[in-house]
């Protein structure tokens, strides 16, 4: 009799005593296409979009210059190792190249990876997160450069000296980059329901001197400030005013 009163008290305690569980992140969540947006907690404002895309242990995407392909295999639910990696060998702008560079050896160091808010981190053992993506968008309106063609019903060409044409790209995590021109600006952009769009007016740019230029880098800033909707046709972006007033036509370049 003692000794089924002891079980009975052992079995209780047992019963009644916390459980420790251990939630493992799923191997197929990163099986995406996942958009770079910092390397080493710099944000990565490449001239093109730098994205990984998994599927069945097959990695492909681009870097930045280069499109890359390889293998990739997930262990113990979030160990990851690439491996037989190949890229193109194009030539590109500096600072596209320097981010290329970063972003592979990223690929060759990485041992593990989290997702977290939406976000994939690649990672090495604990330290913080060597790469930082979030998911590519799929809006035709993303992750295009667009060319100003035509700007308060006057068409625009390039003046004398210019070397960069006026436009600007959105990308997946709500930031708008581009050129007026001169100088190259950044800032955050929102789109909601009913071609809706919002340009922050506070945007950051260069401070570069372009005396040879006569550029209207006011009335185009002026343009994005205004900007409340978009029409989309094919390759071609129309921002419009509150009031549905078309204020610039752009071409996807």
């Amino acid at each position: 009799m003692k000794t089924l009163l002891t079980l009975a008290i052992a079995a209780m305690i047992t019963s009644c005593a916390p459980t420790s569980t251990t939630v493992h992140q799923p191997a197929n969540t990163i099986q995406k296409t996942w958009e770079l947006v910092s390397l080493e907690g710099q944000e990565v404002t490449t001239s093109t979009p730098i994205y990984l895309n998994f599927a069945d242990n097959k990695l492909s995407g681009n870097t930045g210059c280069n499109t890359v392909n390889g293998n990739f295999t997930i262990m113990n639910t979030t160990q990851i190792k690439f491996s037989q990696l190949a890229s193109t060998r194009m030539m590109c702008d500096r600072y596209d190249m320097k981010i290329e560079n970063e972003m592979l050896e990223v690929l060759k160091t990485a041992d593990n990876f989290t997702i977290n808010d939406g976000k994939l981190m690649l990672n090495v053992g604990r330290r913080a997160p060597l790469a930082v993506f979030v998911e590519m968008s799929k809006n035709p309106v993303i992750n295009k450069s667009w060319k100003l063609k035509e700007m308060n019903g006057n068409k625009v060409v390039m003046v004398l000296n210019q070397d960069k044409e006026q436009g600007f790209m959105l990308r997946s995590n709500g930031k708008i980059t581009g050129s007026d021109g001169c100088n190259t600006f950044f800032g955050s952009y929102k789109l909601s329901d009913g071609n809706k769009i919002s340009i922050n007016e506070n945007l950051g740019t260069t401070m570069k001197a372009c005396p040879d230029m006569k550029l209207n880098e006011k009335e185009f800033f002026n343009v994005l400030k205004n900007a409340e909707k978009y029409d989309l046709k094919g390759n071609t972006l129309m921002l419009k005013n509150s009031n549905g007033q078309l204020l610039a036509i752009f071409d996807a370049m």
